[in-house]
């Protein structure tokens, strides 16, 4: 059974954005990384990484232990073997509180990429494939977002212009591939952040075409 390391923020927790009394997270059959569970019928074991807050390199003051950067190589060396790695990433980078370029983002997002390439990392299986998924956009509606101040029209902006730049960083890129939920997966107008339950599934969808494609289950 191949085994998929899912790594990313709240919409890889599947955070709710429209919440019903403590429903906070969707449930299994409902965010995207356990939707895509169920459509590999069993050809592969998913092990959801999903952190709310995690930034691809940043230490946040208010959040501790958020850095992507800094977790990642204790992850991957404790859920190897691994034959994917699907990283999905950046929007917490755009926050206002941090203000990096689009490409210093992209740049980070190398590096995480560049560790999961390490093969010393791994002494159980070999290095595995690896999957970017630039994160959907924040809607332009942010103003209306109880995120408002967290996240500001730049934000927006950089949102916008990340998928271009993991584009373009990432082309030729031995062993990596690419993915842009932004045409995909719908973003909660309540929220304007997270997915909503239909973006998640679509996502979930769009995903599972390509693991299969990479995997070849």
């Amino acid at each position: 059974m191949k085994r998929i390391l899912c790594y990313g923020d709240s919409n890889t927790w599947g955070h709710n954005p429209e919440p019903t009394g403590n429903n906070f997270r969707y449930g299994d059959d409902e965010r995207w990384s356990g939707i895509l569970q169920t459509m590999l019928e069993g050809k592969a074991k998913i092990i959801e990484e999903g952190l709310c807050g995690r930034t691809i390199m940043y230490d946040d003051p208010v959040a501790p232990d958020r850095n992507g950067s800094k977790f990642l190589n204790t992850c991957l060396q404790s859920q190897q073997p691994l034959d994917l790695i699907i990283f999905m990433l950046g929007t917490n980078d755009i926050r206002h509180i941090f203000t990096p370029s689009v490409k210093e983002i992209a740049m980070g997002m190398q590096n995480l990429v560049i560790t999961a390439q390490n093969p010393g990392t791994y002494w159980v299986g070999g290095v595995p494939q690896i999957l970017v998924i630039a994160p959907a956009p924040v809607r332009e509606e942010i103003a209306t977002s109880d995120f408002y101040g967290m996240y500001d029209e730049v934000s927006v902006e950089k949102s916008r212009q990340l998928a271009a730049a993991y584009e373009k960083i990432f082309a030729g890129m031995p062993g990596v591939h690419l993915m842009d939920a932004g045409p995909i997966a719908e973003v909660s107008t309540g929220d304007c952040i997270h997915l909503s339950k239909k973006g998640h599934r679509a996502l979930a969808e769009a995903v599972a075409e390509k693991v299969k494609e990479l995997l070849g289950i």
